[in-house]
């Protein structure tokens, strides 16, 4: 090959890999869009947070009905959270995959293979959003999970904790991670020809990406599966993980830290729960101002003579959404000024149900 050869082939490859990144950073661009709109829940994720949509929010609010319809947006849901979440950490196999094929074949278009390298790395991840979708529809059939899609338990939050904790030092997490951290490796013992033989090493190099990080993704049940702050904390630690020099010592360091946290929740809500209660609450009234403003009357009463207690000060008042802060996306809550003694009013926006929970 001559040096013009050579100075040809360059050009190509860099013409090559502009494409493949342009065509990444679209598909990544439009996931995101779809997630910070939504993704078809009907309230975008920016309002979920600061919850400046009193209508939407009590649209999220309302229990679900799974038909068909509803599955298959969830489905959707979940599916391009896993594009946006994963793409950015395949880049590298991508681009490399493209340059092999270019170099293979000196004619034609070699990100033609390269889409469907993705396109079988994203149906391992639609594989995962399946069983995904399937777990929410139990855990919500068995009130574990909020109508902000967060579990409503600290046992099970505490477990889902645990488990991707210990997960992150296991052998076979290892070893995924290790066909992640090494495309060349990957390719080099994989390699197939053809587009049906690059579906083929996609699917199987989503396998092993799923492998690695399916117990991380479940986190989102923790944290809330359209938390945008978990969503994108998630991201980034998946793309650290998978690409940076101590990526392996970051997940096992995180590892630890999120099975020490399981552990930790556990523990202290046994705890709680174990330990006797002198006051419990009761709803005395919730009359409902206006759109989206609900004001609650309660009192506090003794446990062991159900006598009111005349006089008490509120030091925090919050909704409880679950373990993850959820009730942070759920509105304020604000104590307000009260006429009878021993009744204390707050003021909830977006509105409450009377039948909510209260702390």
């Amino acid at each position: 090959m001559t040096a013009l050869d050579d100075t040809l082939l360059e050009a190509v490859l860099r013409h090559d890999r502009q494409t493949v990144i342009a065509a990444l950073v679209a598909v990544i661009a439009l996931a995101w869009i779809w997630i910070l709109l939504g993704a078809g829940t009907g309230m975008s994720a920016i309002g979920m947070i600061l919850g400046a949509d009193p209508d939407g929010m009590a649209r999220l609010m309302a229990p679900a009905e799974w038909t068909a319809g509803y599955a298959g947006v969830m489905f959707t849901m979940w599916w391009v959270m896993m594009a946006a979440m994963m793409l950015p950490s395949a880049a590298p196999i991508l681009l490399l995959f493209a340059r092999i094929n270019r170099k293979e074949r000196s004619t034609g278009r070699p990100f033609i293979p390269t889409g469907v390298f993705a396109a079988g790395y994203l149906t391992a991840w639609g594989g995962f959003s399946v069983l995904a979708t399937g777990a929410q529809w139990v855990l919500e059939r068995l009130g574990l999970l909020s109508p902000m899609m967060a579990t409503t338990s600290y046992w099970l939050g505490g477990a889902i904790l645990l488990a991707a904790g210990i997960w992150q030092l296991t052998p076979i997490k290892g070893i995924c991670l290790r066909h992640c951290r090494s495309p060349m490796g990957f390719l080099v013992q994989s390699w197939r020809p053809g587009r049906g033989g690059a579906f083929r090493m996609g699917l199987e190099h989503g396998s092993f990406c799923l492998g690695c990080c399916w117990f991380l993704m479940g986190l989102l049940f923790f944290g809330g599966i359209m938390n945008l702050f978990w969503i994108i904390g998630l991201a980034a630690f998946v793309l650290l993980e998978k690409t940076v020099p101590m990526g392996s010592w970051i997940g096992r360091i995180v590892g630890v830290g999120a099975a020490a946290w399981g552990v930790l929740l556990v523990a202290t809500t046994t705890l709680t729960i174990a330990a006797p209660s002198e006051y419990r609450l009761e709803i005395v009234g919730a009359p409902t101002e206006g759109p989206g403003t609900t004001t609650v009357a309660v009192c506090f009463v003794h446990s062991s003579d159900n006598k009111p207690v005349e006089r008490i000060t509120i030091v925090e008042a919050k909704t409880d959404m679950g373990p993850a802060g959820m009730a942070e996306m759920s509105g304020k809550v604000a104590p307000i000024a009260s006429d009878q003694p021993g009744v204390c009013r707050f003021r909830s926006k977006p509105g409450w149900p009377a039948n909510g929970s209260w702390c």
